[in-house]
């Protein structure tokens, strides 16, 4: 038995089907479509515009079926059918044709030339074409990824910032909702977003960067050695001028004026908009005096806790109605802020 259904391939064997009645198949000595190549098929487009036909063959076999809006299908031999796929991202089944023999559509597909057909020769006939028509959402897509189609669901989290329900109306139709919610960030007033070193003026102090959030004190031309050598010069002998003669004074010798600014970017900074580091930088600030090559530093920096602040006046009393409660927090002494104390250890003062 060389067909499924050979009733039914006799039948319509002096008919065009499953093209349209008028279509003209050519032989295939023409490059048409062959008479009795296919003998059934079974096409549901989606949404179809037009005349559904069948127009063309490429060099690789791949059979495509176009309406008035263009290709809308492809497909590839597989066996004596031709299962058929929409070109759209979701790749659905749309269809199959069915050939006469295996042989025969190999025949037809193997050429490795292409083929274009008009609608005029390969219209599929009306019974064969099933349209889908869908209207409105047909796919989602989220957040730029491909198509979904089928059974989609959606889930809520703690921290999204699309929030997802449905819902009925009063002609029962279900809804979809999405709400975009807003989550404005808390900016803390009090935080520091920037620390700003300077140097101004007649000092010896002097700053570096050693990294985005690293600032070096120093003293210029004052080393550990220069320290040392003034807190004992009791040790050492003094020369003495005992001329009663008028010496002539010497002038002051005075620090050169001496102007440095170094910033340090405390949250991080992602594209480097803000002058921060682009992609981020550590969340703190830290100044250091290290020895260096060639000097050793005589700062020392050390951290000053923040001492207790007793409380002097009387406590805060809230009245609410016929009640007098105490404030929150009226009985308990306030701390004073930390600080930073840089000192040159075993330097008094005096005059430079």
């Amino acid at each position: 038995m060389d067909g499924i259904f050979q009733e039914f391939e006799n039948e319509n064997e002096l008919r065009s089907y499953p093209f349209a009645a008028g279509c003209t198949p050519s032989d295939s000595n023409e490059g048409g479509v062959p008479t009795g190549l296919f003998v059934d098929a079974a096409l549901y487009p989606v949404n179809p515009s037009g005349i559904v036909y069948l127009s063309g063959v490429s060099e690789d076999g791949t059979i495509s079926v176009s309406d008035g809006s263009g290709v809308i299908m492809t497909g590839v031999q597989t066996g004596r059918y031709v299962e058929m796929f929409d070109t759209s991202n979701f790749g659905r089944h749309v269809g199959t044709l069915v050939a006469s023999s295996e042989y025969a559509l190999s025949e037809f597909c193997g050429r490795s030339v292409k083929r274009e057909f008009g609608r005029d020769v390969a219209a599929f006939a009306a019974s064969c074409v099933f349209p889908v028509v869908i209207d409105g959402v047909t796919s989602i897509s989220v957040g730029g990824t491909s198509p979904v189609t089928g059974d989609a669901k959606f889930a809520n989290g703690d921290s999204d910032d699309v929030r997802v329900s449905s819902g009925s109306l009063e002609d029962g139709t279900d809804t979809l909702r999405f709400d975009v919610l807003p989550r404005p960030g808390y900016e803390d007033p009090d935080s520091i977003k920037r620390i700003v070193c300077v140097v101004d003026g007649q000092t010896p102090f002097r700053i570096g960067k050693l990294s985005d959030n690293t600032i070096l004190l120093t003293l210029d031309g004052i080393d550990k050695s220069v320290v040392c050598s003034s807190v004992h010069r009791e040790n050492e002998f003094e020369m003495a001028d005992t001329c009663e003669c008028e010496k002539e004074r010497q002038t002051e010798k005075r620090l050169p004026e001496t102007y440095q600014l170094e910033e340090v970017f405390i949250p991080p900074d992602e594209d480097g908009t803000e002058g921060g580091t682009e992609g981020g930088a550590e969340n703190a600030f830290f100044l250091v005096v290290p020895n260096t090559l060639g000097y050793e530093n005589p700062l020392s920096i050390t951290l000053d806790s923040g001492s207790i602040s007793p409380m002097t006046g009387g406590p805060e009393i809230i009245v609410e109605g016929n009640e007098a409660n105490l404030a929150e927090g009226a009985l308990v002494d306030s701390v004073t802020s930390n600080g930073v104390i840089i000192q040159v250890p075993g330097l008094s003062g005096g005059e430079a």
